[in-house]
């Protein structure tokens, strides 16, 4: 016998308030967290602060829509946050087992407490913005409904659902939802909510950094036409060519169009944060906990004392997901601001004087920025370093700065860091090696094969050479050991079981061993995935691709076994 339904997460910092007079009402898939690394913390904070009311619906039975009424309807929208991770990519595996945990819940729970343990039981199902979306449509009809994060970025054109092998269109006609925020969205939802206070319908707006769905009549001025759906489905090539022009477009700063049939899906360019904005938006006071206090989840665990100090990749690795959730422009904040929000820790309950993280996509890159104009270049890094790009040594200055202040007793670094830019300052290495890591220092090569580090955007194994004897040269001076710890990657479009082998020689030659050895997973939107999907590089010539499981994984123990 079943258990009964159970208790659906809703709150609001005014506990006064019925749900009628609630402004906006965010529903998630997870508990939330009230912290600046997390993008549900962040969205219903800066709300709050311009002025609207923001209800919270957390882990709803999505089973039943009647789990989306409790806390009625709101006065203006409600907001879909799928979390920091696609849902299908948290779900499963590189070889599509289904995971048995998530790090986003309470004590890493998948399943409903009391309930089989059965993807029909699942606290974040499959496609969870598409779920919550559509139960949210069964129990309130036309109400206002608004997605955003990194699944709707990732799916918001055609894209190739591995999970599924196939593709699959739009998130927003699939979730039948009126608008979608791409990219950070702080600035893009307050907004969207002055404007639909002011009463401008949902359907007609259009703001910098969003995306909807019109009829295939509409003028559109100088927008980019994509491949159409159609075309796509049947021609996997298609999307390949879809990718490169999303890509160009983001950077000309050009509105983008995908045809589906008698509607398109219309996408503005990516809206423009600053110093100034990311120095407001991390400002704000964060509990840094969940709603109700006590039990943390292992993700808010890990996140606890992490500051973000910048956004955006310059990298342009063809696997990343974050090239289109946050794009390659560097944005820092101040080094003031960063130090403020390290000083306010003190004061949180369970501080003990421990940073897991000062950083972003790629820690070293804090500060850099361009000095050039327009660039169509897809890395600033790869093939080589762009003249134009400058580092200008602020993340050392920023780290030394931190670990002054009063109550710090030792700063960790736990985002990635470019071993390539690394190598041009020596400085910076040391005071890592020294300061900031515990008995490894982890990088990313991903492989050590020219041809796939090239498919892959990543610097060239000669690269790799120079850091290993740089960092060796260090350590001969330290006196407690600090061993590298190698991130790497079997199955990306291009490799061969021949290159895995150069890769087991080389890392051998090196004398470099992991545990850290990923199979390669095609996620919606990223270039690699479009690259798996046709069989082409970006040239248009033949790749190899290896898609079946069990040579995959005789690739992953082949490494780990160097």
């Amino acid at each position: 016998m079943m258990t009964a339904q159970p208790q659906t997460g809703s709150y609001s910092n005014a506990a006064s308030l019925r749900g009628e007079d609630y402004d906006a009402i965010f529903a998630l898939p997870y508990p939330f967290a009230d912290h600046p690394s997390f993008p549900e913390g962040i969205l219903k904070r800066a709300l709050e602060d311009a002025g609207f009311s923001v209800g919270i619906l957390e882990t709803p039975f999505w089973q039943r829509s009647e789990s989306f009424k409790v806390l009625g309807r709101p006065k203006l929208f409600f907001a879909v946050i799928s979390g920091p991770v696609d849902s299908v990519v948290l779900n499963y595996t590189s070889s599509r087992k289904r995971r048995r945990e998530d790090l986003y819940q309470l004590n890493g729970d998948t399943f409903f407490p009391g309930y089989p343990p059965s993807i029909s039981y699942k606290i974040r199902p499959d496609r969870a913005v598409i779920v919550f979306a559509q139960r949210i449509r069964e129990a309130w009809g036309d109400v206002p409904i608004i997605i955003g994060g990194i699944e709707s970025s990732l799916r918001l054109f055609a894209h190739y659902d591995f999970q599924q092998d196939a593709i699959r269109r739009s998130i927003l006609l699939d979730s039948r939802a009126d608008l979608l925020v791409s990219g950070p969205g702080e600035k893009q939802l307050a907004a969207v909510a002055r404007l639909l206070k002011a009463g401008a319908p949902i359907r007609e707006l259009t703001v910098q950094g969003t995306a909807r769905v019109c009829k295939a009549t509409e003028l559109l001025g100088d927008a980019i036409a994509l491949s159409s759906y159609e075309e796509i489905k049947s021609n996997p090539a298609r999307l390949l060519e879809a990718h490169s022009t999303m890509l160009r477009a983001r950077d000309l700063g050009r509105t983008l169009i995908q045809s589906y049939g008698d509607r398109i899906v219309v996408s503005t360019p990516p809206e423009h944060y600053s110093t100034e904005d990311l120095d407001y938006i991390y400002g704000l006071p964060y509990a840094r906990t969940h709603i109700i206090p006590g039990n943390i989840s292992p993700a808010l665990r890990m996140n606890l004392f992490s500051v973000t100090s910048h956004r955006g990749c310059a990298g342009g690795c063809s696997f990343c997901a974050l090239n289109l959730q946050e794009g390659r422009r560097i944005i820092s904040r101040s080094l003031e601001s960063v130090a403020s929000e390290v000083e306010s820790l003190i004061y949180h309950p369970e501080w003990k004087g421990y940073i897991s993280d000062i950083g972003g996509p790629s820690a070293d890159m804090y500060g850099a920025g361009c000095t050039g104009g327009t660039c169509l270049r897809s890395s600033c890094l790869s093939p080589s370093r762009c003249p134009q790009f400058n580092l200008q040594g602020s993340y050392l200055g920023l780290l030394r700065e931190c670990r002054k202040i009063k109550g710090v007793k030792k700063i960790f670094l736990g985002s990635g860091i470019r071993y390539d830019l690394l190598l041009q300052d020596p400085e910076l290495l040391e005071e890592i090696m020294v300061y900031h890591c515990g008995g490894f220092l982890r990088i990313a090569p991903e492989h050590t094969e020219d041809h796939i580090l090239r498919l892959m955007g990543k610097p060239p194994f000669k690269t790799l050479e120079g850091f290993v004897r740089l960092f060796r040269s260090i350590r001969k001076g330290m006196k407690r050991k600090v061993e590298l710890a190698p991130y790497l990657m079997v199955g990306h479009p291009g490799e061969s079981e021949r290159d895995v082998q150069e890769m087991k020689r080389k890392l051998i030659s090196l004398s470099l061993s992991t545990k850290d050895v990923q199979v390669f997973t095609p996620t919606p939107g990223t270039l690699s995935t479009a690259m798996y999907l046709s069989g082409l590089d970006l040239s248009g010539r033949s790749i190899s691709v290896e898609k079946k499981l069990k040579a995959l994984s005789t690739r992953r123990r082949m490494i780990l076994s160097t």
